[in-house]
């Protein structure tokens, strides 16, 4: 274990709970106690943190998570087709993206069927050998920093609930940064800390956000605003954020060293109409929009059922008032 600083240099801690601080300067949660920079790197793979045991056994040990087996199928229906939909927004295929911590590697398979030349980084030489062989993709063992890119060489670059794990901070995405061409974006999904968030409120109404605090592996816990200074400090200033896929913890955005410019919409249902595979993949989206459409619909009639329900609820206790006030009427009377 180790004492961390924040990512912007500040020593400067403020208490918030007994697993993290907030930074005097930047407001980011940094992990008081978490694992050394040796700790976090995949030498053992069999004994290592972030080794197999990690996918195999800690995440549904520990924290209940689906195991990577149902995640390679679950995520491809949900999660991933989000952050297709938001990447096409941005790059059309033919693009060359890179995901780090591409875990089981679904997010990689479905680009590829989309059109883009997509590879993968992760730590574990288990899991990149079952991502290759589950999805048929590059994947390559990590970290990105020992890896024969080019730079300039990528237009996006994916990082999907990854910042929060990086030891360096400033140092990887200074690197991914150069390997990014010039109008080249990162594509970030990461926990979002609220500065009026208060712990001892968070336990209280057993909010969402506790899910997110685990100082092991979460070391630093970034707000939107501390997001936006990281990458300005490195000279990307363009940030753009969409709405996450989990609002009530996370955030999701892009980031680019020059102008972010959306893709009009006829751009992208025309490329999406332009082969077989895409074809696929357009009714996969339009699948997906229906599903939560659908969802959206059902939260407005629970919550029109629980609306009616609590005013009979309270008409029913009016009547038993005037009921009793009536009965009382009658004994005084008497």
């Amino acid at each position: 274990m180790t004492d961390r600083i924040c990512w912007c240099g500040a020593k400067e801690l403020l208490p918030f709970s007994a697993e993290y601080g907030r930074c005097f300067d930047c407001g980011t949660l940094v992990a008081r106690t978490a694992l050394s920079d040796e700790e976090l790197v995949v030498a053992n793979d069999d004994a290592d943190f972030y080794g197999k045991q990690y996918w195999l056994q800690h995440q549904g040990k520990d924290y209940g998570y689906p195991n990577i087996f149902e995640r390679s199928r679950r995520d491809l229906a949900d999660r991933n087709l989000h952050w297709l939909r938001t990447l096409l927004r941005y790059r059309l295929p033919p693009a060359k993206v890179l995901e780090l911590g591409c875990s089981h590697g679904s997010f990689v398979g479905l680009l590829h069927l989309a059109g883009y030349e997509a590879a993968g980084v992760e730590m574990s030489p288990w899991v990149v050998e079952y991502a290759k062989k589950t999805f048929g993709i590059p994947v390559a063992v990590g970290p990105v920093e020992d890896l024969e890119t080019q730079p300039e060489s990528l237009d996006v670059i994916a990082l999907m609930d990854v910042l929060e794990h990086l030891p360096d901070p400033i140092g990887t995405m200074t690197h991914a940064l150069r390997l990014l061409k010039p109008d080249g974006l990162l594509l970030i999904q990461t926990p979002q800390f609220k500065q009026e968030m208060n712990y001892q409120e968070l336990v209280a109404t057993n909010g969402a956000f506790l899910e997110q605090f685990k100082s092991d592996e979460h070391l630093y816990l970034f707000t939107q605003d501390s997001a936006r200074r990281l990458f300005s400090q490195l000279g990307a200033e363009h940030v753009v954020f969409e709405p996450p896929m989990f609002p009530q913890y996370d955030m999701f955005f892009v980031v680019s060293k020059l102008p972010i410019v959306a893709t009009p919409e006829g751009a992208i249902e025309e490329a999406l109409a332009s082969t077989p595979n895409l074809r696929f993949v357009q009714a996969m989206l339009d699948l997906e929009s229906r599903a939560r459409s659908l969802d959206s619909q059902i939260k407005i009639i629970d919550a029109d059922r629980a609306e009616r329900l609590d005013q009979i609820h309270k008409l029913t206790a009016m009547v038993h008032d005037r009921d009793a006030m009536l009965r009382k009427g009658r004994v005084f009377k008497r």
